[in-house]
């Protein structure tokens, strides 16, 4: 006989969250949450111990997260789901029906590289905002992930969002970090020029920040200068607006 698992120890693989940000989902304040594991292991990672220590990681039950979703009140305008990376975990999308049993609204941060779970979470209506990692221009993408080349399936999970956003209220972010050597001026043209071909609306280019990394090597990376994206920022805008972080 099957035994069922107690609700107060039931975890959906959560490693950490951050009951308050600013930052994680534009003009909102939420919670943000990690799960753990990853299928690329960039160097430049500022998640390393979700990607390389998850197994180690104590996860968060569902009492606590609950209590710590509805312990805001009307203060959480949604919650976050970031990694790691999301969507290669099985328990997804029930974390995302709970979620939204509570009634928050939520948005995914992905690497873009399981169209069939992002197009499932999509169909199903359990997320109303995603962001879409795009590591680098898709001949890098090996360089960048560390792992063989998955670009086509994000290439996949761009077409799928565009038109997820074009059909629905489904907020889309395209985004990349301006990594030095992973990301150079002619890989950030050429990522532009394909979202735009792609019908993207927008996108959004960060600076890269050393102080925390997967491999100690990227940690010894200088970041470009301020003027450096903004010309570059403004360059790929003759393609689709690009927009500067960070």
């Amino acid at each position: 006989m099957a035994v069922k698992e107690d609700a107060a120890v039931m975890s959906f693989g959560i490693k950490g969250f951050v009951p308050l940000s600013m930052l994680d989902w534009e003009g909102r304040l939420v919670t943000t949450i990690f799960l753990g594991n990853c299928n690329f292991r960039c160097p430049f990672c500022h998640n390393a111990s979700l990607v390389l220590d998850h197994k180690n990681l104590p996860d968060i039950p569902q009492d606590m997260l609950k209590d710590a979703l509805t312990s805001k009140g009307g203060w959480v305008d949604g919650v976050c789901i970031s990694g790691g990376e999301p969507t290669i975990s099985s328990k997804l999308p029930e974390l995302a029906r709970f979620i939204k049993g509570l009634g928050l609204q939520i948005k995914l941060d992905t690497n873009g590289t399981q169209p069939r779970m992002l197009k499932s979470l999509i169909d199903d209506k359990l997320i109303d905002a995603v962001a879409l990692d795009i590591k680098t221009s898709f001949s890098k993408y090996p360089l960048a992930t560390q792992q063989p080349d998955m670009s086509e399936k994000v290439k996949q999970s761009i077409d799928l969002l565009i038109e997820a956003e074009s059909k629905s209220n489904l907020e889309v972010e395209f985004r990349t970090t301006a990594v030095p050597t992973f990301v150079e001026r002619e890989d950030v043209l050429q990522i532009a020029e394909y979202l735009a071909k792609a019908g993207a609306k927008r996108y959004h280019l960060q600076q890269y920040n050393p102080k925390v990394t997967l491999e100690p090597s990227a940690g010894e990376i200088k970041p470009y200068n301020k003027d450096f994206l903004a010309d570059l920022a403004q360059e790929a805008s003759k393609s689709l607006p690009v927009y500067l972080r960070g």
